[in-house]
């Protein structure tokens, strides 16, 4: 199948009666520059376990194949059941093909637990479930060594924001205490079909070694909570785990406790956590 045709996409589309929607974020991407500049973030090697996220008609999917080799294996999220049907058919001659049925947030933890954690993960991410696909990584300790994926500019920004943006939040902060991240460009508008109403960019995240230190769970559920309220203070977000507490945590690291979140780095806040947790 040429995947940089229309066209042929289109005709492809119609004999099987599948239509693109904007509830998984079925855009895809028929430039194949565009693909080849996200697989060379990926840098998937032969013989690597890869995972990729929603793979739609199999542009991405049978490029990744290629660079697995026979001895690599290539697992294909897919939630939409005509297109699992077509993928099957495409590459399920492949001896390192997998397909898994349904939706990635709800299935990936059995794969993980079946083969283990995957040398590179990437993907073609929906807005609406992106943050929560990467938040379910990152928890659920899953971080391959190299992850790629397009996401909607906007999140992009989100992902890599810097303190005292509009953009940083307690999920910017999630990803660069797990990983080295970078928004690494937009992709054209005209790289995809249909032609998407929203920026598409490229972000890449390299795993940090020391994140399972310290990031438990209720770790992060303290950083959530610095961030419940943007306008209140650190001591108003965290009043419910006592202001001796907080005051007593904020004084021992030189943080002032009435100033907010959005301002500290995200190393600053992860202790700032710890200490509340384990004074």
């Amino acid at each position: 199948m040429n995947y940089d045709s229309q066209k042929e996409i289109m005709a492809v589309l119609n004999e099987r009666g599948l239509r693109p929607t904007k509830k998984f974020g079925q855009n895809f991407m028929i430039s194949r520059a565009a693909r080849e500049k996200v697989l060379s973030y990926i840098n998937i090697k032969e013989g690597n376990s890869v995972w990729e996220i929603g793979g739609g008609l199999g542009a991405m999917t049978s490029m990744a194949l290629e660079r697995v080799g026979q001895s690599g294996h290539l697992t294909v999220f897919e939630i939409d059941r005509g297109y699992i049907d077509f993928l099957a058919e495409q590459f399920g001659t492949h001896p390192g093909f997998s397909i898994v049925a349904g939706d990635m947030v709800k299935t990936w933890k059995a794969v993980y637990e079946a083969a283990g954690r995957p040398d590179a993960i990437f993907g073609n991410l929906p807005y609406n479930s992106a943050s929560a696909m990467i938040t379910q990584l990152i928890e659920g300790d899953c971080l391959a060594s190299r992850m790629v994926f397009t996401v909607q500019k906007e999140m992009g920004l989100r992902i890599a924001a810097k303190p005292g943006s509009a953009d940083y939040s307690s999920f910017s902060v999630l990803c660069q205490l797990a990983c080295d991240v970078a928004y690494q460009g937009d992709l054209k508008s005209g790289s995809f079909y249909p032609v998407p109403e929203v920026v598409s960019g490229i972000v890449t995240f390299t795993p940090k070694p020391d994140f399972r230190e310290y990031a438990t769970p209720q770790v992060l559920k303290a950083i959530r909570d610095m961030f419940a309220s943007r306008r209140k203070t650190l001591l108003n977000n965290l009043r419910p785990y006592g202001i001796e507490k907080v005051q007593a945590a904020c004084q021992s690291l030189g943080i002032d406790p009435g100033s907010r979140a959005e301002t500290l780095f995200p190393q600053q806040i992860a202790e700032l956590a710890r200490k509340l947790l384990y004074l």
